[in-house]
């Protein structure tokens, strides 16, 4: 299957631009798409929730801060494996900066929200972090989320993948990164300062409200782990042990 399939995306790869990215993009994707599943089905043998993550019946929030910056994200997020996700802009003060590409991006599937502070505040995002979550504490049709970056990357099967981690025990689950900090890197994260970004975590929604998005200094991010942690323990973390996300 594997030889088939990279075969048929390579011979539409080395058509002309108006045939590959036109009427044959559904194809190529499509391809992507089963390529994706087949390599990283074995990561996760026996998902408690393998019914539940076939079925869609998860929604999983992303939220982000952006500021004058091209959302690479929601790119990501298109691609995803799973489709039942939401992915909550919150640019730092006056959108209307955004150029239209980006915009555009923003704009071309309902699934993404953009809202706006009233003012730049220029703090690492974490005021638009802040005030996504007083989203997130209006939407009880959430389940999972997601805390992370606009020029941040999720690979294709991160959100499938992650939530396959999940039992009845489990209230957040991370997994390892590729970070530009480290030369673009392979990063093995774990639940201490400076080896994790928020970005690779996944939580419960309940959980990640309870723990709130407290700290607007440099080590903001750290702390809403920390946070999590605070609320469940470690025991209730569960780690994939694969690169799911890429820090930029």
């Amino acid at each position: 299957m594997r030889t088939i399939t990279e075969f048929v995306y390579r011979l539409i790869g080395r058509l002309p631009p108006s045939l590959k990215d036109g009427p044959l993009i559904g194809v190529r994707n499509r391809l992507r798409h089963w390529e994706i599943v087949r390599r990283t089905r074995d990561l996760v043998p026996n998902p408690a929730y393998a019914s539940q993550i076939r079925e869609g019946e998860f929604k999983v929030l992303f939220i982000s801060p952006i500021f004058n910056s091209f959302p690479l994200l929601a790119v990501s997020l298109f691609e995803q494996t799973y489709t039942n996700w939401e992915l909550l802009f919150v640019h730092d003060g006056p959108s209307s900066c955004l150029d239209e590409k980006s915009m555009a991006m923003i704009e071309s599937d309902d699934r993404v929200s953009l809202i706006e502070t009233d003012s730049r505040a220029n703090d690492w995002g974490h005021t638009p972090r802040q005030r996504g979550f007083q989203e997130l504490a209006k939407r009880e049709d959430v389940d999972f989320v997601v805390v992370t970056n606009s020029d941040n990357y999720h690979t294709p099967g991160y959100v499938e993948k992650m939530l396959e981690c999940f039992d009845d025990d489990a209230q957040a689950v991370y997994c390892d990164m590729i970070h530009e900090y480290y030369s673009w890197r392979h990063f093995e994260t774990r639940l201490e300062y400076s080896f994790i970004d928020c970005g690779c975590v996944v939580a419960r929604r309940d959980v990640a409200l309870n723990a709130g998005w407290n700290d607007n200094s440099y080590e903001g991010d750290w702390r809403y782990v920390a946070d999590l942690i605070d609320q469940c323990g470690t025991k209730a973390f569960r780690k994939l042990d694969a690169t799911l996300f890429v820090h930029s």
